[in-house]
């Protein structure tokens, strides 16, 4: 057990207790750690004690009456009392959580009045005179060996007691600050993503007035268009930040492993996040063993781990800077490398750089956009897939590298997936079930832009009645709908149509639980809010 030495401390609660002990025995206490090398803290000095202090822990009978405290154990924890020259020293071992982790000792306790001879060697043993010994002496009262057994229960009850009761103090001294410091990270954090929501959400709004008002030239409704697609993706990036971390670190989220080559997890993610190191006008160096390297990992997980560490590179490295990714194989696994000419990491944030919350400086955060949550989500990742991850940096202005290590995988071979050129999307008679008047349109919008045969309906049971009489080919049904969910519409759709109809449920919830629930519904696929025209295409192929 780590013990916090401030447990020993004679604050105010020891040193009352403590005083009050002394003054009802005539004895001083002295507090010893486990190391027993010197006295933590002593309180009420007796004049005994006091004449006796220069000499007496070179005294035989002091030594071991800690010792023996310190040696005892929790089953067998007794009091202890040593004598030698008609003295004695009574000590009580310090209990906490079943460890002994001190020593309380009292002294001096006259067992008898000594004779000369006793008196002489105590007083050569502790550099005293024999007079002012004998004088001492002759002035306590001896106690007999029943009443020194009282004053060690006593002792032992009092000390533990108020052991456990610091131990408990600084506990919750230290909880304390810890949701402080929680609570104080969690309010920057949310202020960021207030801020991080709003600025694609300023966008957004200036651009639909632009397309919605006209008067704009083509070039300008299309480059009004591209910011919103791009702010809306943005804004769905975050989310799906959000969510994978709290999936993470509550520990829902279940790997789909296979063999995937590091080269082509590394491809994915360059390609992923090109855009924002050239907007950065970063260089990017990318140093690959010759020789295939398989690691047995999730594909999609494998490429997120990649694409934060290189996003976060591109984030925080002043414009024009350099970033390098290397891999190197190692005994056990492999060894990956993202370092950068970015702006570093302060010796005392870098033990907090994997914590949900913390962060060095909101502001360069705020400036450079995201959330700060990549590494964390980065650290829960790995840690999954059986690796493990470090950050080094030489401080501020030095630059950053996050060294990953994972597992090797075996060889196997995947097929190409068939080309998808001059493929000829087939036409749908499609049915949309969705309350928001404006998703609603728009889906209906980009189906039919697409070919397809498109049918709206506003709630649950005018989506079932209309399944009933027209019997689409695919359904998109939204889950939070008015009258009857969705979950329930899609029972019943089943129930009419059987197999005949391809049920997509269209949803903001994106959870396995959610997933799980849809399946059981009788969905035949799942798409989160916000949906691209991507997904739907590919959702309707099968795909």
């Amino acid at each position: 057990m780590a013990l916090d030495k401030t447990v020993f401390e004679p604050d105010a609660a020891w040193k009352r207790a403590l005083e009050k002990y002394g003054a009802a025995t005539h004895l001083t206490v002295e507090l010893y750690g486990r190391d027993a090398r010197w006295p933590i803290a002593q309180v009420h000095s007796t004049p005994l004690f006091e004449l006796l202090a220069p000499g007496h822990h070179a005294l035989s009978m002091f030594a071991a009456c800690v010792q023996r405290c310190l040696t005892q154990t929790a089953a067998a924890s007794t009091i202890v009392v040593e004598q030698r020259h008609s003295l004695a020293v009574i000590g009580s071992p310090l209990m906490l959580n079943g460890e002994v982790v001190g020593a309380a000792v009292a002294a001096y306790v006259l067992t008898a009045f000594p004779d000369e001879h006793a008196v002489r060697r105590l007083a050569k043993e502790c550099n005293v005179t024999f007079a002012a010994l004998s004088r001492r002496i002759r002035e306590e009262l001896p106690l007999t060996r029943a009443r020194s057994n009282v004053y060690g229960e006593l002792l032992q009850v009092l000390c533990n007691a108020l052991l456990s009761e610091s131990y408990r103090a600084r506990q919750q001294e230290r909880t304390a600050m810890r949701l402080t410091a929680a609570d104080r990270a969690k309010d920057d954090f949310l202020a960021m993503l207030s801020h991080e929501l709003r600025n694609p959400l300023g966008a957004i709004q200036i651009a639909s007035q632009i397309i919605r008002l006209g008067g704009a030239s083509q070039a300008a409704v299309q480059k009004a268009a591209e910011i919103v697609d791009r702010q809306v993706k943005h804004m769905a990036r975050l989310l799906d930040d959000l969510l994978d971390v709290s999936r993470i670190t509550s520990g829902r989220i279940e790997l789909r492993k296979s063999s995937v080559p590091l080269a082509t997890a590394v491809a994915h993610a360059m390609e992923t996040s090109r855009a924002l190191i050239d907007a950065h006008g970063h260089s990017l160096t990318i140093s690959l063993p010759e020789e295939p390297i398989l690691l047995e990992a999730d594909p999609t997980r494998l490429e997120q781990i990649v694409t934060n560490l290189l996003d976060n590179a591109a984030k925080y490295t002043p414009p024009k800077g350099h970033i390098a990714v290397m891999a190197s194989l190692e005994e056990n696994g492999v060894v990956l490398r993202v370092r950068d000419t970015g702006v570093g990491i302060s010796s005392e944030m870098l033990p907090r750089v994997f914590d949900l919350f913390a962060q060095g400086d909101p502001s360069l955060a705020h400036s450079q956009g995201g959330l700060g949550i990549g590494l964390t989500m980065v650290q829960k990742l790995v840690d999954l897939h059986g690796g493990t991850v470090t950050v080094h940096s030489e401080g501020l202005g030095r630059g950053t590298e996050v060294v990953v290590r994972l597992p090797l995988g075996t060889r196997s071979h995947t097929p190409p997936e068939p080309a998808s050129e001059g493929r000829v999307r087939p036409s749908h008679h499609i049915l949309v079930v969705e309350d928001n008047p404006d998703a609603r349109e728009m889906l209906r919008v980009t189906l039919e832009v697409d070919g397809h045969r498109v049918e709206v309906a506003e709630d649950g049971p005018q989506g079932v009645a209309m399944a009933r009489s027209s019997r689409p080919q695919v359904v998109l049904v939204d889950i939070g709908l008015p009258g009857l969910n969705g979950y329930e519409v899609a029972k019943q759709m089943r129930a009419l149509l059987g197999r005949h109809v391809r049920l997509i449920a269209v949803t903001g919830y994106g959870q396995p639980e959610d997933r799980r629930r849809t399946k059981e519904a009788g969905f035949d696929a799942h798409l989160t809010k916000p949906v691209s025209c991507e997904q739907i295409a590919e959702v309707l192929e099968g795909r």
